[in-house]
């Protein structure tokens, strides 16, 4: 028989052909769905507002009607509707395939075995099998899914996998008996063929056509269960929902765009806006009879009987291409779409400035913000979130739930995290990720905050401050319940270096006038350790700082993290004055302080100017360069007693 006989064969048979296309449209859908969306699915409009070719600008309140902007409307949130079906294919096609392929599992599995050997295991079967039939299968699913919530995304494909599967047995085992008695099964057995020989080889390619018809048939049975689900309010993506006296008001938000979450609307608004909600259940629809479709072709082109009836081997080309394309789509989702861990702060920038572009073009980035919580159960932001400042000073909100690049929730005109985004400059691309800093903050003070604060926020904000060089982050503790501590402020880290620089918590005293050029005074950047604070010059064993970010002529206390034992000071020459002798005094060995060592001396200088020390705890040692102010430029300095070899000086450049 010729290839073009078969091809007109194919042709002569509409359902396998509409069927087909359908099928590859939909997992095309659910690979690349969210990359051709046209709005952001989670995009909200409390006003949906169109300019008009006659210059006039229409208002409408979602839900609205299908127009040129919104082919299939907005829901009652004023997201557009098509945008979230095409982000919501998948979620929900990999819930429906993949509780799809487990129920065909059981029933198939059961159901050749049970055929095949007989005996007491078919009778148990049967019996199972006649019980769970007797339950109607949307109560059976919603008390799965209830009792399975625990097991998240695993426990809901079970719950839909474990309704169904007895008419798959039953099917297939009445298949399998009449394989049974075929004369041609009885022409093996005699010639000595192998049980299992007889099954994988005589009974699948008797079974087999009718595997796949039923495959398509159960895959859509599979999606409206999943709708029916979605109906009374129980789907995997969850929502928010807005609670009145008699019960849930409305849906607020969605956090992943799933079509059984967005048929659940259809108890608020069927009633008043019947098109808008009604085009996410037609789809469904459609979708559930493109599976029926399929079914219909695979068993007319494999009914021997049929005038559609093509080869096998023709046949087994197109199964081979369902089975390609269901394997492709599988792959291609997950290069798409599956990341794992959670995304970056440049990651999400990315992904937000796309969503940004097409909410608000020309809108800048201008701050990020990573919040975690004592109720979290696992390292991930709580929340990864991204404010852009239109022209007009006007802020919008992206944020990733669970730094989750697939959870998305847009918000216009609105801040959770209380900045003045008016004195932010726009952030280049290419920053540091949140994590650093964190850890940075944890080690000065941040960590011994959580030990003591049950519940708490922390949020790690990255803005460029209009009177900074570079972008920056800082990182704040805050209580969320119980006795109100004080929050703890951790600031700053340069977001280019990851470097620490001067901090916003304990402002910094002016100079009186700047160092000489000559004096190479080493940079101080501010850390916290419990409740020991200060200035301090970084080592790579011992850090050296003071409570003040300016030495003075006298006495200077100072602290240093790192080392074992006494503190000492090794060498000290003033640049002015070769004579000077400076001192330390009161020195105190060192304590463990938050996990660290911490240690405490006076540093005594005799003289202003620039001073190179050398200090060293056990065998930790720091070389550093500072400069001190004569006594007079000390704030407050008339408070102090005099101290023994110092004699004090006016607050006058020399």
């Amino acid at each position: 028989m010729s290839g073009r006989h078969e091809l007109r064969r194919l042709l002569a048979n509409p359902a396998l052909i509409i069927g087909l296309i359908g099928t590859l449209a939909l997992l095309g859908m659910g690979v690349w769905g969210a990359v051709i969306a046209p709005y952001d699915p989670n995009a909200n409009l409390s006003m949906v507002i169109k300019h008009l070719p006659d210059g006039t600008i229409s208002f409408k309140v979602p839900p609205t009607f299908p127009d040129s902007d919104h082919v299939f409307g907005t829901d009652a949130l004023g997201r557009d509707q098509w945008s979230r079906l095409l982000t919501g294919a998948w979620l929900s096609l990999s819930i429906v395939v993949a509780a799809a392929v487990l129920r065909l599992g059981i029933g198939f599995s059961l159901g050749i075995t049970s055929g095949w050997y007989g005996g007491p295991f078919a009778r148990l079967v049967r019996i199972v099998a006649a019980g769970i039939t007797a339950v109607p299968q949307l109560l059976l699913a919603i008390m799965l899914v209830l009792v399975t919530r625990p097991l998240g995304v695993a426990g809901f494909i079970a719950s839909l996998a474990l309704v169904g599967w007895p008419e798959i047995t039953e099917y297939l085992r009445a298949e399998v008996l009449r394989a049974k008695a075929q004369p041609f099964m009885e022409a093996a057995r005699s010639t000595g063929v192998p049980g299992r020989r007889l099954i994988t080889t005589h009974l699948a390619a008797t079974v087999g056509p009718q595997l796949l018809t039923v495959a398509a048939l159960e895959t859509g049975a599979v999606l409206l269960l999943l709708a029916e689900l979605g109906l009374v309010g129980l789907f995997l993506a969850g929502a928010t929902f807005l609670v009145g006296d008699f019960g849930p008001v409305g849906p607020l938000k969605g956090l992943v765009p799933e079509w059984g979450q967005m048929l659940g609307g259809l108890q608020f608004y069927a009633i008043t806006a019947e098109l808008p909600t009604l085009i996410p259940a037609m789809f469904v629809v459609l979708a559930s009879a493109t599976f029926a479709l399929l079914a219909d072709g695979l068993r007319a082109a494999s009914d021997p009987f049929s005038s559609r009836r093509v080869l096998p081997g023709t046949f087994g080309v197109v199964s081979k291409v369902l089975v390609g394309a269901l394997c492709f789509s599988a792959v291609g989702f997950i290069s798409v779409n599956v990341r794992p861990g959670a995304i970056s702060m440049e990651e999400g920038r990315s992904l937000a400035a796309k969503t940004a572009e097409t909410t608000w073009p020309g809108s800048e980035f201008v701050a990020g913000v990573a919040r975690y919580s004592s109720g979290a159960r696992d390292d991930r932001p709580e929340r990864l979130t991204y404010y852009f400042r239109s022209d007009r000073n006007e802020v919008l909100r992206i944020s990733f739930i669970k730094a989750d690049r697939l959870a998305v929730e847009v918000r216009r005109y609105e801040s959770e995290d209380e900045i003045d985004f008016t004195l932010l400059k726009a952030l280049p691309a290419n920053l540091l990720s949140y994590d650093g800093p964190l850890r940075q903050a944890e080690q000065n003070g941040g960590f011994v905050y959580r030990q003591r604060q049950p519940n708490y926020l922390v949020r790690v904000i990255l803005t460029w401050p209009n009177d900074r060089e570079a972008p920056v982050y800082e990182v704040t503790y805050n209580p969320l319940t119980g006795p109100q501590g004080n929050p703890l402020r951790v600031c700053c880290f340069d977001a280019k270096t990851g470097e620490a620089v001067d901090s916003l918590v304990a402002p910094r005293v002016a100079a009186p006038w700047p160092i000489p050029p000559d004096c190479t005074a080493a940079r101080t950047v501010f850390r916290q350790l419990d409740r020991f604070q200060g200035y301090f010059v970084q080592g790579g064993t011992l850090s050296v700082g003071s409570p003040f970010n300016l030495n003075y002529q006298g006495d200077n206390f100072i602290q240093m993290i790192g080392g074992q034992g006494t503190p000492r000071l090794e060498a000290a020459a003033n640049m002015e004055n070769a004579s000077a002798r400076a001192e330390l005094v009161n020195a105190q060995p060192n304590a463990s302080v938050a996990g660290q060592s911490l240690s405490f001396a006076t540093l005594r200088l005799p003289v202003p100017g620039c001073w190179k020390v050398r200090i060293t705890v056990g065998t930790a040692a720091l070389d550093y360069t500072l400069y001190a102010y004569p006594w007079d430029c000390r704030p407050q300095h008339e408070r102090f007693a005099p101290v023994p070899g110092v004699t004090p000086l006016p607050c006058t450049k020399t």
